[in-house]
């Protein structure tokens, strides 16, 4: 579904991203993980173009969208969820859900996909009067996925899903993460919770400072000296 050939990504004269290369498979659940600055976000802003390489290709679907437009890429079926929620505060949950819809031309549907977020986080429904700004933490990160999905995405990246958010509260958004991998959704996902991630990844790969250092099957990776020495306490 989606091929990262050879991208370098550079922040002005700062080096970000080195040769990295992955794919992903169409159903699959891939996590990426790092520590902080290994450059898993600049990764997923590259994906969905908001930035664009110096060299190195992106394909999805078999189509290069290496320059693409932001804009042009989402409608092509991939959402991105990213790091810091970034929800519309004074917007009503509602239409924070709204917006997620606003490149769907088809839009009858849209009361019942609603109603699908609502079943994922039922505490959106309770509040879709109130100002995203209003809701804590974890129900900003609830509402920047519902966000997300809204767009009807095949391939959905979640950047740092659990990041900040108190133990309950993650445990509810890897249990979606879950779901969407059941409803044939295609996940990215970069996680610190690289122990969480692992548990519910069907494949990883490990960025080190721009490059991959580390991938394989997730069950491999959670049993590797090198992942439980640096990411798991071992």
């Amino acid at each position: 579904m989606l091929k990262v050939q050879n991208i370098n990504v550079y922040y002005d004269q700062i080096h970000a991203l080195k040769d990295v290369s992955f794919e992903i498979n169409e159903g699959e659940l891939v996590a990426l993980l790092g520590s902080n600055g290994a450059g898993k976000t600049t990764t997923l802003r590259t994906i969905s173009g908001l930035l664009k390489p110096k060299t190195g290709k992106i394909q999805y679907m078999g189509e290069d969208i290496t320059k693409i437009a932001p804009h042009s890429i989402v409608p092509l079926g991939i959402a991105h969820s990213p790091e810091g929620r970034q929800v519309f505060s004074r917007l009503s949950v509602l239409e924070n859900l709204y917006i997620g819809a606003y490149i769907r031309n088809k839009k009858e549907n849209l009361q019942a996909d609603i109603e699908w977020i609502y079943s994922l986080f039922p505490v959106l429904k309770q509040r879709e009067k109130l100002p995203a700004g209003a809701l804590s933490g974890g129900e900003q990160q609830m509402l920047a996925m519902g966000r997300a999905l809204m767009s009807k995405p095949k391939l959905v990246l979640l950047d740092e899903p659990s990041l900040g958010l108190a133990p309950i509260m993650v445990e509810k958004i890897f249990e979606v993460i879950q779901t969407l991998k059941q409803n044939k959704i295609t996940v990215l996902l970069v996680e610190q919770n690289a122990y969480e991630a692992l548990e519910i990844a069907d494949r990883a790969y490990v960025l080190e400072t721009g490059f991959v250092k580390l991938e394989g099957h997730a069950a491999d990776l959670l049993h590797d000296p090198e992942i439980q020495k640096a990411y798991l306490g071992g």
